[in-house]
Protein backbone atom coordinates (compact mmCIF):
# COMPACT_ATOMS: atom_id res chain seq x y z
CA UNK A 1 0.00 0.00 0.00
CA UNK A 2 1.06 3.58 -0.63
CA UNK A 3 0.73 6.70 1.47
CA UNK A 4 1.27 10.41 0.84
CA UNK A 5 2.01 13.15 3.39
CA UNK A 6 1.36 16.82 2.64
CA UNK A 7 0.97 20.01 4.70
CA UNK A 8 -2.16 22.01 5.43
CA UNK A 9 -1.96 25.64 6.43
CA UNK A 10 -4.89 26.95 8.43
CA UNK A 11 -5.36 30.41 6.91
CA UNK A 12 -7.52 31.57 9.85
CA UNK A 13 -4.95 31.08 12.59
CA UNK A 14 -1.68 30.41 10.73
CA UNK A 15 -1.09 26.90 12.07
CA UNK A 16 0.40 24.02 10.09
CA UNK A 17 -1.07 20.53 10.00
CA UNK A 18 0.53 17.44 8.44
CA UNK A 19 -2.14 15.55 6.48
CA UNK A 20 -2.04 11.90 5.46
CA UNK A 21 -3.41 10.35 2.29
CA UNK A 22 -3.77 6.68 1.52
CA UNK A 23 -3.95 4.94 -1.82
CA UNK A 24 -7.54 4.42 -2.98
CA UNK A 25 -7.70 2.72 -6.37
CA UNK A 26 -9.97 4.14 -9.03
CA UNK A 27 -12.87 1.97 -10.18
CA UNK A 28 -12.17 -0.44 -13.02
CA UNK A 29 -9.22 -2.66 -13.90
CA UNK A 30 -6.08 -1.42 -12.17
CA UNK A 31 -3.85 -2.11 -15.18
CA UNK A 32 -5.85 0.43 -17.23
CA UNK A 33 -5.18 3.31 -14.82
CA UNK A 34 -2.05 5.38 -15.38
CA UNK A 35 -2.60 7.32 -12.14
CA UNK A 36 -2.82 6.62 -8.43
CA UNK A 37 -5.61 8.20 -6.43
CA UNK A 38 -4.98 9.16 -2.80
CA UNK A 39 -7.75 10.10 -0.35
CA UNK A 40 -7.06 12.09 2.80
CA UNK A 41 -7.65 10.08 5.96
CA UNK A 42 -6.47 12.32 8.76
CA UNK A 43 -4.51 15.36 9.78
CA UNK A 44 -2.82 16.62 12.92
CA UNK A 45 -5.89 18.30 14.38
CA UNK A 46 -4.32 20.82 16.75
CA UNK A 47 -1.51 21.68 14.35
CA UNK A 48 1.70 23.57 15.04
CA UNK A 49 2.47 27.27 15.26
CA UNK A 50 5.69 26.83 13.27
CA UNK A 51 6.10 25.05 9.96
CA UNK A 52 9.40 23.64 11.25
CA UNK A 53 7.64 21.76 14.08
CA UNK A 54 4.99 20.51 11.64
CA UNK A 55 7.75 19.19 9.33
CA UNK A 56 9.27 17.30 12.27
CA UNK A 57 5.89 15.69 12.90
CA UNK A 58 5.53 14.83 9.19
CA UNK A 59 8.86 12.98 9.47
CA UNK A 60 7.58 11.11 12.55
CA UNK A 61 4.41 10.16 10.69
CA UNK A 62 6.49 8.84 7.80
CA UNK A 63 8.47 6.57 10.13
CA UNK A 64 5.30 5.25 11.78
CA UNK A 65 3.62 4.53 8.44
CA UNK A 66 6.68 2.67 7.15
CA UNK A 67 6.67 0.54 10.32
CA UNK A 68 3.13 -0.59 9.56
CA UNK A 69 1.50 -1.58 6.26
CA UNK A 70 2.80 1.10 3.94
CA UNK A 71 5.55 -0.01 1.58
CA UNK A 72 5.79 3.41 -0.03
CA UNK A 73 5.44 6.76 1.72
CA UNK A 74 5.89 9.92 -0.31
CA UNK A 75 6.24 13.34 1.29
CA UNK A 76 5.30 16.43 -0.71
CA UNK A 77 6.07 19.26 1.66
CA UNK A 78 7.42 22.01 -0.59
CA UNK A 79 4.19 24.00 -0.48
CA UNK A 80 1.10 24.16 1.69
CA UNK A 81 -2.51 23.30 0.97
CA UNK A 82 -4.61 26.23 2.18
CA UNK A 83 -7.47 25.41 4.54
CA UNK A 84 -9.77 27.87 6.28
CA UNK A 85 -9.87 25.75 9.44
CA UNK A 86 -13.58 25.04 9.04
CA UNK A 87 -14.98 21.53 8.76
CA UNK A 88 -12.99 18.47 7.75
CA UNK A 89 -10.27 19.13 5.17
CA UNK A 90 -11.23 16.13 3.00
CA UNK A 91 -9.18 16.01 -0.18
CA UNK A 92 -8.21 13.78 -3.09
CA UNK A 93 -4.82 13.83 -4.78
CA UNK A 94 -4.04 12.22 -8.14
CA UNK A 95 -0.48 11.27 -9.10
CA UNK A 96 1.01 9.62 -12.19
CA UNK A 97 2.12 6.07 -11.52
CA UNK A 98 5.88 5.74 -11.44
Amino acid sequence: MKALIMMLKNTNNGTFHPIMYFESPLPGPENENSVTRYKSKGHHTSGFESREKALEEANNIEVKLKETLYSSVTKELEGDLEWDGEGIPADIQIRAKS
